[in-house]
């Protein structure tokens, strides 16, 4: 750290903003980034802010740090939709997604997940019915990354009784509140969600 701080302010400038792009493109997902990736998106994301300082005197230029976290919202807003279309319609790629289907499902968040189940490696199916019950809890209606899911489990499918069983204790009063139950990526044999898209709300009305 100790060096960083040694280095001109025009590269520190240019490594903040870099590093501020970065962690918004990559916020589900950046244990699995490999160094050489990272270290060449924060340059490119923080090259427009090196550009500026470079040519321009202005004590106020270092404002322009910002770029790269905005053009990392930009691009995570609609831009990156729009290239990987592209290159699909022009038969450049086969990917319509990033790739990786559970790193799909947990940073796309365009749409409502309504209804969870996780079928877990010991046999047995844990669902959350419902996730609307729980919008206005504190991790509510459920949390989703490259680790696991963690969700409001209403009703377990027990593989030795062959039944649904409803979860007593997942909502016991307002002091307690609601329990979240939380499943390691490893311990998920399968994942289905139930998604809608949220109703478009007319502001001008």
């Amino acid at each position: 750290m100790q060096e960083l701080l040694q280095l001109p302010l025009q590269v520190q400038a240019t490594l903040v903003a870099g590093y501020l792009g970065y962690t918004i493109l990559k916020r589900d997902h950046r244990k699995t980034e490999k160094i050489t990736d990272v270290s060449m998106l924060i340059l490119v994301l923080g090259l427009p802010t090196a550009l500026l300082i470079q040519f321009c005197k202005s004590p106020w230029i270092y404002l322009t740090v910002l770029i790269g976290p905005t053009i990392a919202i930009i691009w995570t807003k609609g831009l990156e939709r729009l290239w990987t279309t592209m290159l699909h319609n022009q038969h450049i790629s086969h990917r319509i997604n990033e790739g990786d289907v559970w790193k799909t499902l947990s940073s796309d968040k365009s749409v409502t997940v309504t209804q969870i189940k996780v079928f877990h490696e010991n046999g047995n199916c844990y669902c959350c019915h419902d996730t609307s019950e729980f919008d206005r809890l504190p991790f509510a209606p459920f949390i989703m990354d490259e680790d696991g899911i963690a969700f409001y489990v209403t009703d377990t499918f027990d593989k030795m009784t062959d039944q649904w069983i409803a979860s007593s204790d997942v909502t016991l009063d307002n002091d307690s509140g609601s329990m979240i139950t939380y499943f390691p990526r490893e311990d998920v044999k399968r994942l289905e969600m139930r998604c809608k898209k949220p109703l478009q709300t007319n502001l001008l009305t």
